[in-house]
């Protein structure tokens, strides 16, 4: 019997994200490591409100990313061509934008999000291999850029997004 090497990939699972799951979504919004990147509305009822919406809409896939049975992070994923971001240059159709973060401050600065990202997207290229993803962090998130390249994503362009500028990144 050959003997199977388990990687850390193997153990991250991506749930689809439930009512029942904002609570903690919402603490994890209020971190210093995700407040800082990630803009959250500023009142609790407005936060549950627009999670509420985006868990029923189809135009986004939201997720709470698991290691093991230990809930540490968010994804959500969206078509681009259907998305209302105007600020991005021309892409091609079976475009898919995802944003992520690891909430649980224990698994920030380890591997886990370069890991769980890798696996995620493996998963969505083995459903359509002619899809292409793409990212925007903040040019000055410096520990996220270094992540999304370790994933395999290269850098396309600054653009201004919002009154502020995003790094549009495409997987390689």
């Amino acid at each position: 019997m050959e003997n199977e090497k388990m990687s850390i990939q193997d153990f991250f699972i991506f749930n689809c994200l439930e009512e029942k799951d904002l609570p903690l979504l919402h603490r994890w919004f209020q971190e210093p490591h995700v407040k800082k990147w990630w803009p959250v509305p500023k009142e609790k009822e407005d936060f549950f409100d627009s999670y509420l919406k985006r868990i029923h809409s189809t135009e986004i896939s939201l997720y709470f990313v698991s290691y093991g049975n230990i809930p540490i992070g968010f994804l959500q994923a969206y078509p681009v061509d259907r998305s209302k971001e105007t600020w991005l240059p021309k892409l091609p159709k079976n475009t898919i934008g995802i944003d992520q973060f690891i909430g649980e401050i224990d698994f920030v600065g380890k591997g886990y999000g370069t890991s769980f990202i890798k696996k995620f997207i493996d998963q969505l290229l083995a459903e359509n291999n002619e899809m292409t993803v793409i990212l925007d962090p903040d040019p000055r998130n410096k520990a996220a850029i270094r992540c999304y390249e370790k994933v395999g994503f290269v850098r396309v362009g600054i653009f201004p997004r919002k009154g502020d500028l995003a790094l549009l990144m495409r997987y390689n």
